[in-house]
C-alpha cells in the first residue's frame, strides 16, 4: 500500500473574496452584540483579505469608532479615503472623531470637505454646525442649521442648536422661538424650558416668569435626585428655586456625564507619602477670562517646596498675558485640548495628581466626563460654578462661613470646605481708577447713580421694583444697566413705566477696553446688587473702584456671594436679608451725601489693606486648607466637612 494514498488531504484556502466575506459577516454578528473590540478584529481580517474593499475599511473605522479608539477610527476611514477620495461616510466617521477629541478645527474642516461633495444630510450639518459653534463661529453656524431645519424640520437638535447660534449673537427674541418649537416638538424637554426662561430673562422679558419657575420645579420635583438628564441647571441658579432642587438638576448632569463610565483604579496613598503635594487644576478659561484674573495672583504666591501645581487647560489658547502668566505660575502647563475624556484622564492619572480642583461645573466649556473618571483621589470644585455640582465623583466645595454656612451642608452633594475669609481669591492686580467725567459715560452730572453692572439675566421683578421705587422718591436717581444685547431696552422701557419711570432715566453701560472700564465704573454712587444670584467678581470690581455695593442674601451659594465680599471689604452692613431694607438701605444712599463718602473713602483708603484683596494671606489660607484635605487622604481617612480655621 503507498502510504501517500492513507495521508490526509492538505488543506484547500478558500480564495481571498470568500475569506474576507466570512470575516465580514462574523465581524457584523459580533457588532451585533455589542462586541466592538472582536468586531474589530474581523473587519480587520477582512481588510487584510481584500484591501480595496471600501466597505471592510468603513465597517473597521466603525467599529474603532465604537470602541472610543478614535486614532483608529481615524486611520482606518483615512485609508477609505484613499480608495474613494469623497467618500461622504469615510468623511463623517473623520469628521465625528475629531469631534469626540474635542478637535473642533480640524472637524470643520473634514465637515467642509463632506459639504463639498454635495451630501445633504441634516445630521451632518448639526454636527458641522455644533464645531462651528465650539468655536464662537455662530456667524458661519447658522445658515447650516437653517438648511438641517429645512430637511428635518421635526429635528429636535436642530432647532436647539439654532437657539445656541442666535443667543451666542445676541438675537435672544429669536433664540426664544427656537426654543418654543423645541417644546412644540418635546413639551417635556426640562433643558430647552431652563434655556426658554433664561433667554428671556436677557432681555428681561418676565412676562409669566412666576409660571415659569413654578414649572420648573415641578418638573425638578417629579424628576427626582436620580435622574439622569440635562437641565441647564446654570439657567436655573438666578430663579429662586430651592437650593436642593438646584442640587438635584446639578446630580443630574454629572450622572449623565458618568453614564456607561469606568472610573480608574484608585491611587494609593503610599506612593504620594513624603512628597509635595501634586496638586492640578482642569479650567476651560485659562485665558483672558474673570476666573484666571482672580486665581492668577493667588497660584503665583503657592508654596512651591510644599506643592506641586499643574494646570490642565480644555479651552482656547487666546495667547494673552494672563495665559502666560498662568503659564509661568505652574510646574507644567498641560494643553488637553485634542484629548477624548479618557485620554485627558489618564494623562492626570499619570502625572500622579492628588487633588484635582475643578474650577468649571456645570459651565461652558465643563469636561465632566474627565472628572467622572476619578483621575485623581480627591476632586475638589472651586470658583466657578456657584453651587453644588451634585456628582458624587466630586468631594469637596471650597466656600467660607458666610458662602457655605455648614448649616446649609445637607443641600450640597460635596463636603463643604471652608475658607476663613471670602472663598473668592482677589488680589491687587485690577487697574486704578483714572478720572473720567461722567458725560463722557452719558450720565447726567449730578444724578444718583445706582449701577447694575451684573449680567440682565440675572435681574428680577423685585429688584427692578426696588430701583424704581428708589427713582420715584428721588427724582434725580437713574438707574445704570450693563447692555448685555441689543434687544433688550424695550422690554425695560415698558417695565420701568409700569412701575411709574421714564425710559430716558435708564442709561445703557456698552462694553469697554478693560482699562477704561474701572474708571467708568468709579462714576457711580451704588452698585445695586441682584438676588438671588448675585454679583461675584463684579462686586468686588466695584468695591475695587471705590463703589460700595448693596445687596440681599438668601441661602443658596450664588445668593451669598456678595455677602461674603461685602465682610472681606469691611461692608457687611450693606447686605440685607429681604428686599425691604435693601431698598431702605439705596434710599439712604441717595438722601445721604455723607454717607456715600464715607464709604467711598473706606474703600479708597483701605483699597490695599482690605481682606478682600490680600492675596498673600489668601494663598496661605487656601495652601493650608488644600493640606487638611491632603492630609485626611494620605492617612487613609474620607472626606469630611472642614470648617473654617484661623
Amino acid at each position: 500500500m503507498n502510504l501517500l494514498d492513507t495521508a490526509p488531504a492538505p488543506p484547500i484556502a478558500p480564495p481571498p473574496a470568500a475569506l474576507a466575506d466570512a470575516c465580514w459577516q462574523q465581524g457584523l454578528t459580533l457588532a451585533a452584540r455589542a462586541d466592538w473590540a472582536a468586531a474589530a478584529g474581523a473587519f480587520g481580517d477582512a481588510v487584510a483579505a481584500a484591501p480595496q474593499d471600501l466597505l471592510y475599511r468603513l465597517n473597521l473605522a466603525n467599529a474603532h469608532r465604537h470602541r472610543h479608539d478614535w486614532a483608529a477610527a481615524i486611520e482606518a476611514a483615512e485609508a477609505c479615503l484613499r480608495i474613494a477620495p469623497e467618500d461622504p461616510i469615510a468623511l463623517r466617521l473623520i469628521g465625528d472623531c475629531h469631534t469626540q477629541l474635542h478637535r473642533y478645527a480640524e472637524a470643520v474642516a473634514v465637515f467642509e470637505r463632506l459639504q463639498a461633495t454635495g451630501a445633504e444630510e441634516a445630521d451632518a450639518m448639526v454636527q458641522h454646525a455644533g464645531n462651528l459653534l465650539a468655536l464662537r463661529r455662530a456667524r458661519e453656524a447658522l445658515p447650516l442649521l437653517l438648511r438641517a431645519s429645512a430637511l428635518a424640520p421635526t429635528q429636535i437638535q436642530v432647532h436647539a442648536m439654532m437657539a445656541t447660534a442666535f443667543r451666542d449673537l445676541a438675537l435672544q427674541k429669536e433664540a426664544v422661538e427656537c426654543l418654543r418649537t423645541v417644546l412644540a416638538l418635546d413639551p417635556d424637554n426640562l433643558q430647552a424650558r431652563s434655556h426658554l426662561s433664561y433667554e428671556r430673562r436677557h432681555i428681561c422679558d418676565w412676562d409669566g416668569l412666576a409660571q415659569d419657575v413654578e414649572d420648573l420645579t415641578q418638573a425638578l420635583v417629579r424628576g427626582g435626585p436620580d435622574a439622569a438628564r440635562m437641565s441647564s441647571v446654570f439657567s436655573l441658579l438666578s430663579l429662586p428655586i430651592d437650593p436642593p432642587l438646584l442640587r438635584d438638576a446639578a446630580r443630574g448632569e454629572a450622572l449623565l456625564a458618568a453614564h456607561g463610565v469606568q472610573p480608574l483604579p484608585p491611587l494609593q496613598p503610599s506612593a504620594c507619602a513624603g512628597s509635595r503635594l501634586r496638586l492640578g487644576l482642569l479650567s476651560y478659561d485659562f485665558h483672558e477670562h474673570p476666573v484666571s484674573q482672580l486665581l492668577v495672583e493667588l497660584l503665583e504666591k503657592l508654596d512651591r517646596e510644599r506643592i506641586e501645581l499643574r494646570l490642565y487647560s480644555i479651552g482656547p489658547d487666546d495667547g494673552s498675558a494672563l495665559r502666560a502668566r498662568l503659564r509661568a505660575a505652574a510646574d507644567a502647563f498641560v494643553d488637553l485640548r485634542g484629548c477624548s475624556d479618557g485620554q485627558a484622564a489618564e494623562h492626570i492619572r499619570a502625572d500622579g495628581v492628588e487633588l484635582l480642583v475643578d474650577l468649571q461645573g456645570h459651565t461652558k466649556g465643563q469636561r465632566m466626563g474627565i472628572l467622572a473618571r476619578r483621575p485623581a483621589p480627591l476632586q475638589v470644585a472651586f470658583l466657578g460654578f456657584p453651587g453644588s455640582t451634585g456628582a458624587p465623583f466630586i468631594d469637596y466645595l471650597i466656600g467660607d462661613p458666610l458662602v457655605t454656612p455648614l448649616a446649609l451642608q445637607p443641600q450640597y452633594s460635596e463636603r463643604l470646605a471652608q475658607m476663613p475669609r471670602c472663598f473668592q481669591p482677589n488680589g491687587r492686580w485690577r487697574p486704578l481708577p483714572q478720572p473720567m467725567a461722567r458725560a463722557q459715560a452719558g450720565l447726567p452730572e449730578d444724578a444718583f447713580v445706582m449701577c447694575a453692572f451684573n449680567h440682565t439675566y440675572k435681574i428680577l421683578p423685585q429688584a427692578f421694583d426696588a430701583w424704581c421705587a428708589v427713582m420715584r422718591e428721588v427724582p434725580r436717581a437713574v438707574l445704570w444697566l450693563k447692555e448685555t444685547n441689543g434687544q433688550l431696552h424695550a422690554h425695560v422701557a415698558r417695565e420701568a413705566a409700569a412701575r411709574g419711570v421714564a425710559a430716558h432715566r435708564i442709561v445703557y453701560a456698552r462694553a469697554l477696553p478693560y482699562s477704561d472700564h474701572f474708571s467708568r465704573l468709579a462714576l457711580a454712587d451704588v452698585f445695586v446688587d441682584t438676588w438671588p444670584y448675585n454679583a461675584h467678581t463684579t462686586a468686588s470690581d466695584a468695591l475695587w473702584a471705590g463703589v460700595p455695593v448693596v445687596t440681599v442674601y438668601g441661602n443658596s451659594f450664588a445668593s451669598r456671594v456678595a455677602a461674603s465680599v461685602l465682610s472681606a471689604a469691611g461692608l457687611g452692613e450693606l447686605a440685607f436679608a429681604d428686599p425691604e431694607a435693601y431698598r431702605r438701605a439705596i434710599l439712604a444712599l441717595a438722601q445721604d451725601e455723607s454717607l456715600r463718602a464715607g464709604y467711598r473713602r473706606h474703600l479708597q483708603e483701605q483699597r490695599l489693606s482690605l481682606p478682600l484683596y490680600d492675596s498673600d494671606g489668601y494663598a496661605r489660607d487656601f495652601q493650608a486648607l488644600l493640606g487638611r484635605m491632603g492630609a485626611r487622604w494620605r492617612a487613609g481617612l474620607p472626606p469630611e466637612t472642614l470648617p473654617a480655621e484661623g
